[in-house]
């Protein structure tokens, strides 16, 4: 048809109706001529299936199924879908129009580029507003995930022959399944930033990023992740393979984990969220012995004596929070 590769846009759609005419809008407005979408919905209770059965293109195509989460719904459009070139695309959320085509085009020029992200605009309710997501590019893509992601993943691309050799999302991670993809990609291509905002991220009430017991499960599964690639470069079986659900019961724990989850916590009781906070900066300390976990646990503590917290522990816990980011940005 035209000489360029098709790509196929998947997504899954939970109790999003009144964001899905703007944000599947976004999609088949793009520039790129070559294009399918796939959209799952994963059992909807709201109006999501009516809105977008309600679309008129011939390059949507609407699957539906009874509720069972994120990866399996992702996983199912992906296998529904026909391009070599998949891209992802996050329910709600805003992709620019030349956004496929400057990422296909990463794909085209560079055979050894196997996953493609760009600039992020998180769109955030709330005193921050939005922020940019500028991950950096030219970076060793395996080790650098073993320290951070790259993506936030809705504005992810990648090669389809890549995500069926290592197996696709894995169900195990319902939280995280991305930086898990990635770090088992990364074996076999290197990574791309297109250095310009092509997507809006919305971030849903009661999604993970709204939620701190959800963040929580997103941190373990992500340090998990990390422990499973550390392992096979080990030459290792991926615990996954080997014991399945069971895998986590003989996770490491990292003190450098427990330390960003003693802050998370931390910083929740610092901005007034102590009932949830609290839990968390307990968590942590059953993760590590270590002096900076001890002292943010000590100090988290004197919440139970309003006098000590106002005065001493959150003053304190603030001061040392910034120190924190300082270090960390």
């Amino acid at each position: 048809m035209t000489g360029l590769p098709l790509v196929s846009v998947v997504s899954a759609f939970y109790n999003r109706g009144d964001r899905v005419a703007e944000s599947v809008g976004s999609i088949l407005a793009q520039t790129y001529p070559n294009l399918e979408v796939v959209i799952v919905d994963d059992g909807s209770r709201d109006d999501t299936l009516a809105q977008l059965q309600a679309l008129d293109d011939p390059r949507l195509r609407i699957i539906t199924r009874e509720n069972r989460g994120f990866v399996a719904s992702i996983n199912e459009a992906v296998r529904a879908s026909r391009g070599e070139i998949v891209a992802i695309h996050g329910s709600g959320d805003l992709s620019l129009p030349d956004r496929i085509a400057r990422q296909a085009q990463a794909l085209i020029d560079d055979a050894t580029i196997g996953v493609v992200g760009c600039w992020v605009e998180n769109d955030e309710t709330g005193a921050e507003g939005s922020r940019l997501f500028q991950a950096p590019g030219g970076l060793p893509f395996h080790t650098t995930l073993l320290k951070r992601n790259l993506f936030t993943h809705g504005e992810a691309m990648f090669r389809r022959s890549l995500y069926d050799r290592v197996g696709g999302y894995r169900e195990f991670f319902r939280f995280a399944q991305d930086r898990d993809l990635w770090l088992r990609i990364s074996r076999f291509a290197e990574y791309a930033i297109v250095p310009e905002v092509l997507y809006r991220r919305y971030k849903p009430e009661g999604g993970v990023s709204a939620d701190p017991e959800k963040l929580v499960l997103q941190a373990y599964l992500s340090d998990f992740a990390v422990q499973c690639a550390r392992a096979v470069d080990r030459g290792e079986r991926d615990p996954i393979d080997r014991h399945g659900h069971l895998a986590p019961f003989l996770r490491e724990k990292p003190e450098l984990f427990a330390r960003k989850l003693a802050w998370f916590g931390a910083r929740l009781m610092v901005q007034g969220d102590v009932e949830r906070g609290w839990p968390i900066v307990r968590r942590a300390r059953g993760e590590s012995d270590s002096r900076q976990v001890r002292m943010i646990h000590a100090l988290a503590g004197t919440h139970r004596k309003p006098a000590l917290w106002n005065r001493i522990g959150r003053p304190m816990l603030a001061r040392r929070l910034a120190q924190f980011r300082q270090a960390n940005s």
